[in-house]
């Protein structure tokens, strides 16, 4: 059953600091990002076992609408029935194994494989095998149907898991929907969509996103509208979260506590404050920014935001869902990014991009999705929604992934600052070390 969201007014978010885990200082040792047996590992103990967000609700707007959602050598065809719910599949012919619906979105009244002609109902009931007499065991449409694989939803998006035995999406998700739901995530709309392979492991992404650490080597140019030095940081049970302050100079920074020109033109006017007849002092520019998109900006968006605190609508709340979503989030808007692994390569991964934004009534063209193979060139360049920002960060990923097949790379020296770091691959273990699991 998926996980409503209550219409009636949310309990804030929890702003508690949770315990800072005990995780020991050993390094990660860097086989985790390089070694096929480490990936062969994750691929039998990890992908078929966790939730993972594989769409969005929207895309399945009528019966037969449907998108596929690939992970590792698994993909998986979700498909909206024809009650208004939502089933999900393995995506493939069980005749001889074909796979039966090319990657992307669609919508059909039955799928048929190209191989044979098998015909499957959007149910996953095999509908029609072509000289079925022809088959002395039979063709049995109880046995030879699509097989399931579980489904859920929460906040607008669509989970799916690949254990017949798994436990529910609401269990998995632990805090997160109480942390989350007052964003109103299914109010967004999809303003950019990109996929870049990437040569680099999916982790090496997941790291890259988990601390703000990096933000003066990488992003330099950032530090006078960030507080890099005092981000919070809190570890939960599967999942973490990061809370760096904006419009606020960092304390590295020599406008440190000043109103600088970037605050006032980028900050000011995107809230819809005239930085001209602005009169107050750095510690006001952050309430002042919260006030007015909550009594101007909210109601021009048709949106509410009376559920969120006034530090929700200025600074970047980052999430990280495991094992692989993080999500950027600002209030009005948010990226969400998706590390995906490689089928067969520990060295590439997919990294999804989606820019959304909080406008409930507007009519907003559905994007097409952008693939691209990355290249320096392409690293470089601002796509689709992610500015420059997120150029400086996917141009350090193949170095990174190159670096650590480097004889004088042992593993990862992390500091408190990366905590999250540590969280994430503590909750890897207790997947990849048990047999069981």
């Amino acid at each position: 059953m998926a996980i409503d969201v209550v219409t009636a007014k949310l309990p804030p978010t929890p702003m508690e600091r949770s315990p800072v885990p005990e995780l020991g200082t050993a390094p990660i040792p860097k086989e985790r990002y390089v070694s096929p047996q480490y990936k062969a590992l994750e691929d039998q103990r990890l992908w078929p076992k966790v939730w993972l967000l594989a769409g969005f609700e929207s895309d399945l707007a009528e019966p037969g609408s449907y998108f596929t959602y690939e992970v590792g050598r698994d993909s998986v065809l979700v498909v909206r029935q024809a009650d208004g719910g939502i089933a999900a599949f393995h995506n493939v012919c069980t005749h001889r194994g074909n796979r039966l619906v090319e990657p992307g979105r669609g919508r059909a009244g039955s799928f048929t494989c190209l191989f044979h002609a098998w015909r499957f109902g959007v149910d996953g009931s095999l509908e029609h095998a072509v000289d079925a007499e022809t088959f002395s065991q039979g063709c049995p449409s109880d046995e030879l149907g699509l097989r399931p694989v579980h489904c859920d939803q929460w906040a607008g998006f669509v989970f799916i898991n690949l254990d017949p035995d798994a436990d529910t999406l609401e269990s998995y998700l632990e805090n997160i929907p109480e942390h989350l739901d007052p964003y109103h995530f299914e109010e967004m709309k999809i303003l950019n969509e990109y996929t870049i392979e990437v040569p680099c492991n999916w982790k090496t992404s997941m790291d890259a996103f988990h601390e703000s650490y990096h933000i003066m080597g990488t992003h330099p140019d950032t530090l006078d509208v960030n507080d890099d030095v005092n981000c919070v940081y809190d570890c939960f049970g599967r999942h973490s979260r990061m809370i760096l302050q904006l419009a606020v100079a960092s304390p590295r920074h020599p406008e440190h506590g000043k109103v600088n020109e970037t605050i006032r033109e980028h900050f000011l006017t995107s809230a819809g404050i005239d930085p001209a007849t602005f009169t107050g002092g750095a510690l006001d520019v952050r309430p002042a920014i919260a006030k007015a998109v909550r009594e101007i900006q909210g109601p021009a968006m048709g949106a509410d935001f009376s559920e969120l605190n006034d530090a929700q609508l200025v600074d970047d709340f980052h999430y990280s869902i495991f094992p692989n979503i993080t999500f950027n989030i600002f209030g009005r808007s948010a990226w969400l990014f998706r590390h995906r692994p490689h089928p067969t390569d520990p060295d590439r991964m997919f990294f999804d991009f989606y820019n959304l934004v909080r406008l409930p009534n507007a009519d907003i063209p559905r994007p097409e999705p952008e693939f691209h193979v990355a290249s320096d060139d392409l690293l470089l360049q601002p796509v689709g929604g992610g500015g420059e920002l997120l150029a400086q960060d996917t141009y350090n990923l193949p170095r990174i992934q190159n670096g650590m097949h480097s004889a004088g790379f042992t593993g990862l020296h992390l500091g408190n600052q990366e905590i999250r770091i540590r969280h994430f691959h503590h909750n890897m273990d207790q997947y990849l070390e048990s047999e069981g699991s």
